[in-house]
């Protein structure tokens, strides 16, 4: 076998493995862990595209081409000489062996060894306990925003609690006209829970509920978290575990900055919400 044919080879096993990889995301439905909704069809189609080029590469691999070029002078009188197309290229060339582990060793890694989420430190990083800007939900709103407002617009359960969005309680923070609607509002959420900060759980006595907020993809997400304040003993559930959380809605002052939490709370397991529903909310 050439060895342009075998680099081809690789190459083309190579762009198929890589286009694999989103389309696996896609069909396993963990693409919205990585990508925002508005790009998922276009990674699909790029990997699907990668799989066809790389497919019909290989199928040529073995085709004989011309070089392109002109070898009619070599039937002239005095051209005795032959043409070596490959001299002076091999020191250019990368080891194909080598070539195949950069490019196939990072796919397997990332999607074989992953669980497809933040680890801990990712999400400290990603702003679960960081401080938040300060910014008002309803700046845009016309008209005042009210209790009656608020009721009109927010669905309840059956035991009148209102379905509110992590990120709306997150952001009702810092005005004192919207914190009032909200203070002491029969609310339920949903995210997953994991350990409050040591310095804002001085008593024990607080998990926090979080939410990933992705405007294009993993690189650009951002962390929300809400704590929960239990008035019984914590609840026995693994961190990053999809919960629903019911309490009242109340605010605290931490270094002059007021935050949203829920106090006398109940939480219980549940399971991960439809990946189309979980960006909406």
């Amino acid at each position: 076998m050439k060895k342009s044919t075998f680099n081809q080879i690789v190459s083309s096993l190579s762009t198929i493995a890589w286009g694999i990889v989103p389309v696996y995301l896609y069909a396993r439905g963990l693409i919205s862990e990585y990508l925002s909704e508005s790009f998922h069809l276009i990674a699909l189609s790029g990997g699907l595209a990668m799989i066809v080029l790389g497919a019909f590469n290989l199928i040529h691999a073995r085709r004989e081409m011309g070089c392109g070029h002109d070898h009619s002078h070599e039937h002239e009188e005095g051209c005795d000489h032959e043409h070596d197309h490959e001299q002076g290229h091999d020191h250019h060339e990368q080891n194909p062996l080598a070539a195949l582990c950069l490019m196939l060793l990072p796919v397997i890694l990332c999607t074989g060894f992953t669980k497809h989420e933040y680890s801990k430190e990712a999400l400290r990083w990603k702003g679960l306990y960081k401080q938040r800007t300060l910014r008002s939900l309803y700046s845009n709103y016309n008209a005042e925003f009210t209790r009656e407002l608020l009721e009109k617009r927010t669905p309840k359960t059956k035991e009148g609690n209102f379905l509110l969005q992590l990120s709306e309680l997150y952001w009702s923070a810092g005005d004192e006209k919207i914190m009032k609607v909200y203070e002491g509002l029969p609310a339920q959420l949903e995210g997953r829970l994991i350990e409050e900060e040591p310095k804002l759980n001085t008593e024990g006595n607080r998990k926090r509920l979080y939410r990933v907020v992705m405007t294009c993809c993993a690189a650009d997400a951002q962390v929300l978290g809400v704590p929960l304040q239990f008035s019984n003993s914590l609840p026995a559930l693994e961190d990053k575990k999809w919960i629903t959380a019911r309490g009242k809605v109340a605010f605290e002052s931490i270094d002059g900055q007021y935050f949203a939490y829920l106090r006398d709370c109940e939480v219980e397991a549940t399971e991960p919400p439809d990946p189309k529903e979980q960006r909406r909310r």
